[in-house]
C-alpha cells in the first residue's frame, strides 16, 4: 500500500487522538509524504516517571532542544522546523501570541543550525505556516 494513503487512513481514523501540536505535525507529514519529501521527526525527551527511561535518555543524550522535524529539501538543502502551537486569532482577526513558549536552548539550536551552509532552521506555528516555510526555502 502507498505510504501516503496509509498515513491518510490513519489520520482519518485517529486524528482525534492527537493533541494540538501533534495534529499540526501530522497534517505536515501528510503534505511531506504526498510531495515525496525525505523527512523524519526528531525524537526529543518527554516526561516520564520511569527512572530506567530517564537514565537511558540521559546516557544517549536525548533532550528537548533540537527542532521537531528534519526535511531534505528537493534543492538538496536541509531544513529543521521547530513546531509551536498556532497563534491565537482575536475577534478582530489579528494574530496574538502563540501559547507555546520558545526556550533559550531552542533559539540556540536554531541559531547554530542556521549558520551551516545549505541548512535552514525556523519556527513554525501551524502546518500551513510550515508548508509556506518549505516552499519559501525551496525557491531561494
Amino acid at each position: 500500500m502507498n505510504k501516503y494513503i496509509y498515513l491518510l487512513q490513519l489520520f482519518d481514523k485517529y486524528f482525534n487522538w492527537l493533541k494540538p501540536e501533534a495534529l499540526e505535525q501530522a497534517k505536515l507529514v501528510l503534505y511531506l509524504e504526498k510531495n515525496k519529501y525525505k523527512y523524519t521527526a526528531i525524537p526529543n525527551s518527554t516526561y516520564t516517571t520511569s527512572v530506567k527511561q530517564k537514565t537511558v535518555n540521559t546516557m544517549t543524550w536525548v533532550n528537548a532542544w533540537l527542532c521537531d522535524v528534519f526535511i531534505v529539501l528537493k534543492r538538496w538543502s536541509l531544513l529543521f522546523l521547530e513546531m509551536k502551537l498556532p497563534k491565537k486569532v482575536l475577534k478582530n482577526w489579528k494574530l496574538w501570541a502563540s501559547p507555546s513558549k520558545i526556550s533559550d536552548d531552542q533559539i540556540k539550536w536554531i541559531d547554530v543550525l542556521s549558520k551551516i551552509d545549505n541548512t535552514m532552521a525556523c519556527i513554525w506555528y501551524w502546518h500551513k505556516h510550515a508548508i509556506e516555510q518549505i516552499e519559501y526555502f525551496e525557491n531561494l
